[in-house]
């Protein structure tokens, strides 16, 4: 059984379409345990939850993160030795999130959450530098609209990176690249 821990983005949740498309290609390989936590926009409590689902885990989890959570999977990539994908995911998120904030409104849920400048320097004091470059597939669509992709592509240059030309910062391909993502993560 392989156990994959998937981690949204910001003000995302285990609504968005990439968590419904993860827990529909599950229901359909019983081999595949899902976990799919709901993450607070304070990145040390959204941390404590991963690390809590990392531990509860029997197996140590494979990742896969999506935006500010492919921030977080690299982090824990990094202390865990796990492997992970990274879809097109946030480079320095102290940067680009400083001009949320104030209260914030999780795209799914409508709940209201208070983003605060101190998460920005929690966010740059977490920020790590690829550990174990093979055991991470980097997915980015050079038609994000939210992220530049050539950031990513030159931060994670060390590690494998597969840039589709088009597509959004939603990662439209992610479904068609489920079989290759579970593929890579099993190795």
């Amino acid at each position: 059984m392989q156990h994959i821990l998937y981690i949204h983005g910001f003000l995302s949740s285990p609504q968005s379409a990439k968590a419904q498309q993860m827990q529909a290609f599950a229901r359909q390989h019983p081999d595949l345990q899902l976990m799919v936590p709901a993450l607070p926009v304070d990145p040390a409590q959204a941390l404590a939850i991963l690390e809590e689902c990392i531990a509860a885990s029997p197996q140590l989890p494979v990742l896969i993160g999506s935006s500010l959570g492919g921030f977080y999977a690299n982090i824990l990539a990094a202390r865990h030795g796990l492997r992970a994908v990274l879809i097109n995911p946030a480079v320095h998120p102290h940067k680009l999130l400083s001009a949320y904030v104030g209260e914030q409104r999780n795209y799914h849920t409508g709940i209201a959450s208070e983003v605060k400048p101190e998460h920005f320097a929690l966010l740059e004091s977490l920020e790590v530098a690829p550990v174990h470059p093979s055991r991470l597939w980097v997915l980015l669509e050079a038609g994000d609209e939210t992220l530049d992709y050539r950031q990513a592509e030159s931060f994670y240059s060390s590690c494998r990176i597969d840039v589709t030309v088009g597509g959004s910062h939603t990662y439209e391909g992610f479904a068609d690249k489920l079989p290759a993502i579970v593929e890579f993560l099993s190795q």
